[in-house]
């Protein structure tokens, strides 16, 4: 029988817990640092059959194993099926899936099928459960080793769409009628303090935020979900500075769940495509990122966007629906969502501008075949506004911006040992900068390919990349700094002592500026050949990667990417500004090539001796850069090492603190056209496809810098709902920069910071 199921994932885990944590911390790759809740989710894979039973305590489990068993279960949930267990005394290796239709060999022999359930072999509802929350948790992980995670995400949603029997539970919770309460708190203690001739720092920079979030979940009527947050902070100043106390609302939504769609008005969370809605996080250039460094990048994030990446957050109306045929040998799901609101208000002279988006996907065999297609618009309301055109008058030019894709993907199961699969997306988007003169239009085409290839314990990925000049997406302005003063897309000052690294970060939501393409600035220290990620306009080429796990429990782990071929379409031109050709941005008129690899090791010591429950790891990457300019100049390089440990205090009663140290040195030579005047570090630079006002100005700039930097952290737990960390950075810039042969920054920045969760 044909069934319609629709379901937002994370709504439904919300419903099922009365209490869950905001966010749930765990330390590198590397490392067993986690919270319980991890474990205890991994052990519910294994009980129900998903992944096989580990060879060691899941506790000494590293995060990479525990991440790669996320997917492993992600890719046999969603087969609905499961391999045979491992003979006694081998390590779990990573599963292939069966062929479809294979019958369930771990099922548990007592539990009895489900009423309504659509086969044998689909998963308990605490399992589901469990692998959502996994891989909400180790996305970033999961991005690293080349998993397709909008797409695995979407399996999983689509699979707790498919399963009655989490749709029964989900019907029968949604008739009761309640509130159920949780929260959340955190403060911040930072201080910040600048030292050289260019600092950029003052000498005392105190920044200090204690806030709690309160969530309420209620059912007002059956089949009605109310969702809120609400946030109450103040900020704690020196004695002469006047606390600010404020309170947001965070989310709010209201949602309707029957067999036929689900309807949204309010708050939601949806990604698109990697061409079409780009992921919002904060970039992470490294394959190997040390503790201390990713603790801040997600207090920036919950801070900002609700540490949800790559969903972003949108405010409008929403409907998605299911249909499936469980059984089919042929055809697996059809998913629909469409949705729609505002971006900005209209005022007296300025337009109100809108969006509206819809994608649908079909999948076949088993769903190891899926085809789709996604559109998204943005446009300005002309009668809006009291704002008579005027053709020489920007300001007065109603815009419309619009994108569309057609996605593929297909996985093939081979065996055990060996499993192929990969995806497809070709994508166009039009830049209508005045509706009413069609001279002032831009249009592009970009095409982005994905392969895997799992040989035993060697993961192989390639990525072919075609992004046009002029190719343009949402969400793409994310940076963790910005060159200038920011704007009023940009959070451009620290908004009453929150954290400074929000300077730049987008202040509300992705589509906010696509009224006029813009990009944020990018360090070129970091990263030249993709700075924006898979949909960095003006690229074309390809780039591979693997990971391999050796020795016992895998305790030496290698990681790595290289550039095969990568290079710009054509010189960094943006539109000039009258908006009817184009004009170098920086004078550069040749093409740049782009070439390099990056490299990295882990050793976890305590896995090679057998050291139980303790944590005693080392890490080290390499990263070489080199961006070509072409003619004479010459190229410019970047090379980046990162050495990085983690060790448990080795003293009885102190054993659960875990200290943290790590040191990158990036050594710069050569030169860039670099943005006039603006920049700290001067090394910022900046994409451009459109600036009607006035083009940035770019100038060749010898950038022969060294920044050094020492990141130092601890880590106190008390129990799975409190803990207190510490960490401290210090950077410094030296070396020259054009004219200037003595550039001397140095940063010292402390952050003290506790959590708790009720």
């Amino acid at each position: 029988m044909m069934k319609r199921y629709s379901f937002k994932t994370l709504t439904f885990l919300a419903l099922l817990a009365a209490v869950s944590p905001a966010w749930a911390g765990h330390g590198t790759l590397s490392s067993t640092l986690r919270d319980n809740w991890i474990n205890a989710d991994v052990e519910e894979l294994a009980a129900a059959g998903l992944i096989p039973n580990p060879a060691q305590p899941v506790s000494e489990l590293t995060n990479l194993q525990v991440a790669q068993l996320t997917a492993q279960a992600g890719e046999v949930i969603l087969a609905q099926a499961e391999l045979p267990p491992p003979l006694p005394g081998d390590a779990p290796q990573p599963p292939a899936l069966p062929p479809p239709g294979a019958e369930n060999p771990l099922a548990p022999p007592s539990a009895p099928e489900l009423p309504g359930a659509p086969g044998a072999g689909l998963p308990p509802p605490a399992a589901a459960k469990s692998v959502s929350e996994l891989v909400e948790e180790f996305k970033q992980e999961l991005a690293a080793l080349g998993v397709d995670l909008p797409q695995l995400e979407d399996r999983i949603y689509a699979l707790e769409h498919r399963n009655d029997s989490l749709a029964q539970q989900q019907q029968e919770f949604l008739k009761r009628t309640g509130t159920t309460v949780s929260g959340f708190s955190r403060g911040y203690f930072y201080d910040f303090r600048g030292f050289g001739p260019n600092a950029y720092y003052p000498a005392a920079d105190y920044d200090s935020m204690i806030f709690m979030d309160m969530d309420l979940k209620s059912i007002p009527v059956p089949m009605v979900l109310f969702n809120g947050d609400i946030r109450f902070w103040r900020t704690v100043g020196f004695y002469y500075a006047d606390p600010h106390p404020k309170y947001d609302l965070r989310w709010i939504s209201l949602s309707d769940y029957n067999e036929y769609c689900t309807l949204t008005a309010g708050d939601f969370f949806q990604h698109y495509t990697p061409l079409t809605l780009w992921n919002n996080g904060i970039p992470v250039y490294t394959l190997i990122e040390p503790l201390s460094y990713y603790r801040n990048r997600k207090d920036v994030e919950e801070l900002e966007s609700l540490d949800h990446e790559p969903d972003w957050r949108l405010r409008g109306f929403q409907v998605s629906t299911e249909m499936g045929w469980p059984g089919d040998p042929f055809l697996s799901t059809l998913d629909f969502q469409a949705m729609a609101g505002p971006v900005k208000q209209a005022t007296e002279y300025r337009f109100g501008d809108y969006y509206a988006g819809s994608h649908a996907t079909l999948s076949f065999f088993n769903n190891n075949l899926e085809v789709g297609g996604v559109g998204l618009l943005i446009w300005d309301d002309p009668d809006s506004a009291d704002t008579p055109y005027d053709p020489n008058d920007n300001l007065t030019w109603a815009r419309q911006y619009q994108i569309g894709s057609l996605t593929g993907r297909l996985t093939i199961p081979l065996d055990e040992d060996f499993s192929l699969g990969g995806n497809l997306e070709c994508a166009g988007s039009e830049f209508q900068d005045d509706i009413n003169d069609p001279q002032r239009e831009s249009q592009d085409w970009a095409v982005l390919g994905t392969g895997a290839l799992n040989i035993l314990g060697l993961h192989l990925t390639a990525k072919y990349y075609n992004i046009g000049p002029y190719f343009y997406s949402p969400g793409a302005q994310t940076n963790a700094f910005t060159p200038g003063s920011g704007g009023s897309d940009y959070l451009a000052t620290d908004d009453f002592g929150e954290d400074e690294d929000l300077i730049g970060v987008l202040n509300t939501y992705p589509i906010q500026s696509a009224g006029e393409p813009s990009f944020a600035p990018y360090d070129r220290m970091e990263e030249n050949m993709l700075p924006y990620g898979d949909a960095t306009p003006n690229r074309e080429g390809v780039v591979g990667g693997w990971n391999l796990q050796v020795g016992d429990h895998g305790w030496l782990n290698s990681l790595g990417s290289f550039t095969v071929q990568m290079q710009e379409i054509e010189p960094n031109y943006v539109l000039n500004p009258t908006s009817t050709g184009v004009t170098a941005v920086d004078g550069n008129s040749t093409a740049r090539t782009f070439s390099g690899y990056e490299a990295g090791l882990v050793v976890d010591f305590a896995k090679a001796f057998d050291l139980n429950s303790k944590t005693y790891r080392i890490a080290f990457d390499y990263k070489d850069q080199v961006t070509d300019l072409g003619g004479s100049l010459p190229a410019f390089t970047v090379n980046t090492l990162i050495a990085a440990a983690d060790f448990n205090v080795p003293v009885a009663g102190f054993d659960t603190v875990v200290l943290s140290v790590a040191y990158e040195q990036a050594q710069a030579s050569g030169g860039e056209y670099m943005l006039s005047g603006e920049g700290d570090p001067p090394t910022l630079a900046q994409y451009a496809f459109i600036d009607t006002d006035s083009p940035p100005s770019f100038n060749y700039t010898t950038l022969n810098l060294t920044k050094t930097a020492w990141a130092f952290g601890f880590l106190c737990p008390f129990g799975k709902t409190f803990d207190i960390r510490m960490d401290v950075f210090l950077n410094q810039y030296t070396g020259s920069v054009g004219a200037d042969s003595n550039f001397d920054r140095v940063d010292q920045i402390w952050r003290f910071t506790y959590d708790a969760h009720f």
